[in-house]
């Protein structure tokens, strides 16, 4: 059987797009796999209400930023029945950027750069 090549992270990747496990099986490492206790089934690793503990379903929706200058379709989380809803964390994090881009837009440049160095 073949020998395993020392390899970085990013040429593993490659590495395994081409090449098959069998061909490398006596230089695999038995791993003892831990889940936590709490994980009994794939159900647990979904996200839940926080209410009624319902998994939670996910839509897109568009939202305005700018007075309307932009429009931004971002991934929202929510309960089938009613009780919660929140941005995905991506989407939050996107949000907030173009707001404060925009926000910045307000301003002349050279006030810009002065609450961007500040």
């Amino acid at each position: 059987m073949a020998k395993l090549p020392k390899m970085t992270r990013e040429e593993e990747a490659e590495f395994w797009k081409t090449h098959d496990t069998t061909e490398y099986w006596d230089d695999m490492e038995d791993v003892d796999l831990k889940v936590h206790p709490r994980i009994k089934s794939p159900r647990d690793l979904s996200r839940r209400c926080p209410v009624c503990d319902d998994r939670l379903l996910f839509r897109y929706l568009d939202r305005d930023a700018g007075g309307g200058q932009v429009t931004m379709h971002l991934r929202q989380f929510y309960c089938s029945k009613g009780h919660y809803e929140e941005l995905a964390s991506e989407s939050e994090k996107l949000a907030r950027a173009i707001e404060a881009v925009l926000d910045l837009r307000a301003y002349g440049p050279a006030q810009a750069m002065e609450l961007v160095a500040a």
